[in-house]
């Protein structure tokens, strides 16, 4: 059980009859204590927006330390008046569980709440989750989801239908619509959906072959710091099979990809030091790289440290 203390306050309200726009204004204009002492005003006046953002400044800590038992309090306040961003938020906190206990139900039904009034982000929420059920029936819900979400210009949920259709999940098996969608996504600036296009380019799924787009998309999606389209970038450059090889562009590339801990990338930066490729030769430094990827559980760096006597 939450348990919420008040402690005395107040101040005399104005002649003027206080608006919420004035609290909203105040709150935009960083006045953070005015704001607070609006809303709450407001909130006890049954003010579903007001309620909304005082759960919102509590849970931020705006105009007052981080309060999230308060934020889920005038959340659930907010979300019982019908407000769909307070029940976005709800939901949330049900999902995650680290201020109330984790109730998937009630995550579930507050997410819905919130989604069937149209809010977009709850759309793609409860699309999320209903697309790790294996049942039919569920996967059509969350394809349905996913589909209104993506009409609402949610650029993630773009992604998601796009594979739903590519994969046949909730739907018939689309690859038209699949292309459709990343594409949508993609020139959004969704580093996924730019990674599923230039994969989709790359092997003419559904499309004509085309090397070109594939390397713009990769690039895009690597320079927004998607771990698996630096990678594959870094293999094309290394491999030389679709453009000139290019070692400097791959290793830097790898260098990159060794920022999300990947063990492949780290290999391939030690393989690249060993023998000079794309940067000087550096034996000390091609060693620590190797014994990180095998920290990893790299086999290929293993056997390299062993073969090369590295050890």
């Amino acid at each position: 059980m939450i348990k919420i203390v008040y402690l005395a306050f107040f101040t005399i309200l104005n002649l003027y009859a206080l608006t919420f726009n004035e609290a909203a204004q105040n709150l935009k204009d960083k006045k953070y204590n005015t704001a607070l002492e609006q809303f709450t005003i407001l909130a006890f006046d049954d003010d579903s927006n007001a309620q909304y953002n005082l759960g919102l400044m509590n849970y931020k800590g705006l105009g007052t330390p981080i309060n999230k038992e308060l934020a889920f309090f005038w959340y659930e306040q907010s979300s019982n008046n019908g407000n769909m961003k307070a029940q976005n938020n709800l939901a949330h906190m049900y999902f995650m569980g680290k201020v109330i206990k984790k109730d998937m139900e009630k995550a579930k039904y507050w997410y819905e709440e919130s989604a069937k009034q149209g809010y977009a982000l709850a759309k793609l929420n409860i699309a999320m989750i209903y697309e790790k059920s294996t049942n039919k029936d569920i996967l059509k819900k969350s394809f349905d989801w996913y589909e209104k979400a993506a009409n609402k210009g949610v650029i993630i949920a773009q992604n998601n239908l796009a594979s739903m259709y590519y994969f046949g999940k909730g739907v018939k098996k689309d690859l038209d619509k699949a292309f459709y969608w990343y594409r949508i996504s993609a020139e959004s600036n969704n580093p996924v959906a730019q990674l599923n296009l230039a994969v989709m380019y790359l092997i003419g799924d559904n499309t004509k072959i085309d090397y070109e787009k594939a390397i713009y998309w990769f690039e895009k999606s690597a320079k927004a710091g998607n771990k698996n389209a630096e990678l594959k970038l870094a293999d094309i450059y290394r491999e030389g099979n679709i453009v000139n090889t290019d070692y400097k562009k791959a290793f830097d590339l790898y260098i990159k990809a060794t920022e999300h801990n990947n063990a492949k990338a780290m290999f391939y930066v030690g393989f690249f030091y060993f023998n000079g490729y794309g940067v000087e030769k550096n034996e000390m430094k091609a060693r620590e790289w190797m014994k990180k990827a095998e920290a990893l559980g790299h086999q290929r760096a293993k056997n390299f440290l062993e073969l090369n006597n590295l050890k």
